[in-house]
């Protein structure tokens, strides 16, 4: 996370790419979630973003990483993560180790995870938005 930058939100992949593809009404709500400072981005969604990305792509997220940095996946995120992962490996609802990183950096930093993949967050200690 840059210095200054008091973020509120914590953005799912999917909410990132669709907005890189000019998908509306994400795009849009994005575009105010950059312009008001309010977003944090995960070294998850990061990875899952480089692992795929086109040139272009690669080049939008280059540009809001040095605008806001990047949360990392520090011990206490990965304890947070694994514990989710835990409690929902045995549960109907289940939980991707990544998804719970992702997770756990919104616990960790008190952030809003936005998403449009609800199910795949069903942790009740956090909040989980659509945008």
């Amino acid at each position: 996370m840059k210095i200054g930058i008091v973020p509120k939100l914590l953005l799912d992949t999917n909410i990132i790419l669709e907005a890189f593809w000019g998908v509306e009404p994400t795009a849009s709500w994005v575009k105010s979630a950059i312009e008001a400072g309010e977003m944090a981005l995960s070294a998850v969604t990061v990875a899952e973003i480089v692992s795929k990305a086109s040139t272009e792509e690669r080049q939008k997220l280059d540009l809001l990483v040095s605008k806001f940095g990047v949360l990392s996946v520090n011990q206490v995120v990965a304890e947070i993560g694994g514990a989710y992962r835990k409690e929902f490996s045995r549960k109907q609802k289940r939980a991707y180790l990544l998804d719970c990183l992702i997770a756990a950096t919104a616990k960790l930093y008190n952030l809003k995870l936005v998403t449009h993949n609800l199910k795949d967050y069903p942790m009740t200690d956090i909040e989980v938005v659509s945008p």
